[in-house]
């Protein structure tokens, strides 16, 4: 990612004259090829990529990778452009990827190639803390957790659109070398799509992404119960002194 393009705050109720699923000016088949063609000369220069092709309905199948796309569902009716982005991703536009913690950078292939750079505010204290205590006695394996695994209670906390683990609107800051000033623009709107597919295979990711510790939301060992000094002396015929 080349620095130096400004940075843009989210606002997500400028019109978008591509919000729809119709590929975007380029013809479908022409928007593919050009991807696979920028695709091949990137990767014949020993670049390392990591494209993410989908072309799936629903974009996800596991649980993490179906609760992002529910949010980002949730996000299109509050007024943010989403849908040009499922349609460069369903034609391979999104030539690379990486999720980092808070940040998510990726190369989409449009009219040109453009980079993408995402900035996802960190999760509050408090609403770190509010997620930790639902989780509570809830949660005992990160195995679990990553499955979606634990009460119908403790999911809808955790997937609560305004207040869980997944991005609102306002989390997210975008940079993208389009001339494009919706937001987001098409190509950053593929990425974050993109995103969710590899949170499909991969959900540590998401918690990657939220900069966070996944074992701050298991069950909490027990503490040991005090030791019975009285039931250890009758047995064994010792006393045991008391130190402080």
């Amino acid at each position: 990612m080349q620095p130096g393009f400004p940075l843009r705050e989210p606002r997500f109720l400028i019109s978008c004259h591509m919000c729809d699923d119709s590929p975007p000016r380029l013809k479908a088949a022409d928007l593919q090829k050009l991807a696979q063609q920028r695709l091949a000369e990137l990767q014949a220069g020993e670049e390392e990529l990591h494209p993410v092709i989908n072309t799936t309905r629903k974009l996800a199948r596991n649980f993490w990778g179906s609760a992002w796309m529910k949010q980002l569902a949730h996000c299109e009716s509050g007024g943010m452009c989403l849908a040009p982005g499922r349609t460069l991703l369903r034609h391979g536009c999104v030539l690379d990827l990486r999720i980092t913690p808070g940040c998510i950078t990726a190369l989409v292939s449009a009219e040109e190639l453009y980079e993408v750079e995402l900035h996802i505010t960190p999760l509050e204290e408090e609403q770190l803390d509010a997620l930790s205590q639902a989780c509570s006695n809830h949660i005992n394996s990160l195995l679990a957790l990553l499955k979606g695994n634990t009460t119908p209670d403790v999911l809808q906390q955790l997937c609560h659109p305004d207040h869980g683990l997944l991005p609102t609107p306002q989390d997210w800051h975008m940079r993208c070398t389009c001339p494009d000033w919706a937001e987001p623009c098409p190509h950053a709107a593929a990425a974050i799509y993109a995103a969710g597919c590899l949170i499909d295979e991969n959900p540590e990711l998401l918690f990657t992404l939220r900069s966070m510790d996944a074992t701050l939301l298991l069950q909490k060992p027990a503490a040991p119960a005090p030791l019975n000094t009285k039931k250890l002396a009758d047995i064994f015929g010792i006393d045991f002194i008391e130190t402080y």
